[in-house]
């Protein structure tokens, strides 16, 4: 390990120790006013395997103490104790918690970030609102790590915290965020292309059953808008993301690692047949051909 490495893991480490006060118990099964807390602390002493987890906000996951596996589609990652990840609103995903093997336990936070507040965050900084993410891993730097903290004595002290405090915090973490290009803002109302909108909402979710009407929502117009936005531009919802989708399959079976099941898992049909027609139209070509051609491409 270089010295930088060993720096580091130890400010890893001092985050840990810091964030740890705020899991010490298993809050995932609160309600406030019908939602769950802005911040919550998700603690087992057991490993756990919870399969199409949803959550309908975006959020922000830290990991505290032992392990959390993250399976989205054909990807699989891991994530031990300091390190952090964007869960996007209404993503499906796998999930196995795995208790750390010297202490017992499992602890994690997941910072539930409402829409409205991602709507006025993109009102506030616009230079964010649609840029691409690279990844949803998330650096936890000093200056996050101190945003969560605020966020959450705000939180513990409702009656001397008004709403306006307690909502400038939360825009303090979506902001550092932002900055780290982990999280892409969403407007209330799309002012520039909405084909263009449609494409970032989805291209890294494509294995979700996307709906006309999720989508809408997601951009907070109404269906009939979206479809009017869309036609005018000479689109539809269903054209979009099958341009998508086929996009996605051809990069993946472009990987000398995958098959058409992986391309199939990863761009949510569940049909070969109507996977392999479409991919035809689209490309003039079978999955089964080019995934052939690639593999005699890396073998010669």
């Amino acid at each position: 390990m270089t010295a930088i490495d060993n720096r580091n893991s130890l400010q890893k480490m001092d985050i840990v120790k810091a964030l740890m006060s705020l899991a010490m118990c298993d809050t995932r099964d609160m309600v406030e006013y019908g939602q769950p807390p802005v911040i919550s602390a998700f603690v087992a002493r057991n490993r756990e395997t919870i399969c199409q987890l949803v959550m309908h906000t975006a959020g922000l996951v830290i990991v505290i103490e032992g392990r959390k596996e993250v399976i989205v589609g054909t990807d699989e990652r891991m994530y031990g104790a300091g390190d952090a990840f964007v869960l996007p609103a209404n993503a499906r995903v796998d999930v196995v918690n795995e208790p750390d093997s010297r202490t017992g336990f499992y602890r994690a936070l997941f910072v539930r970030f409402p829409r409205e507040l991602i709507i006025e965050a993109a009102r506030l900084w616009p230079q964010f609102v649609g840029q691409e993410t690279c990844s949803n891993d998330v650096t936890i730097s000093a200056d996050l790590c101190s945003a969560v903290l605020h966020g959450a004595e705000a939180l513990s002290h409702r009656i001397s915290a008004s709403r306006r405090v307690m909502d400038h915090r939360v825009l303090e973490i979506l902001l550092i965020l932002a900055e780290q290009g982990v999280l892409p803002l969403v407007p209330k109302y799309v002012e520039g292309s909405v084909v263009e909108a449609v494409r970032l909402l989805v291209r890294h979710r494509l294995h979700l059953p996307w709906t006309t009407a999720g989508i809408a929502a997601e951009l907070s117009m109404s269906e009939a808008t979206l479809r009017r936005r869309l036609h005018a531009e000479s689109h539809t919802i269903q054209g979009t993301l099958r341009s998508e989708r086929m996009k996605a399959a051809y990069i993946v079976l472009n990987d000398r690692n995958a098959d058409v099941a992986d391309a199939l898992a990863a761009t949510g049909y569940r049909s070969r047949s109507h996977f392999s027609r479409h991919f035809q139209e689209q490309f003039g070509a079978t999955p089964s051909s080019v995934r052939h051609r690639r593999r005699e491409t890396t073998d010669s």
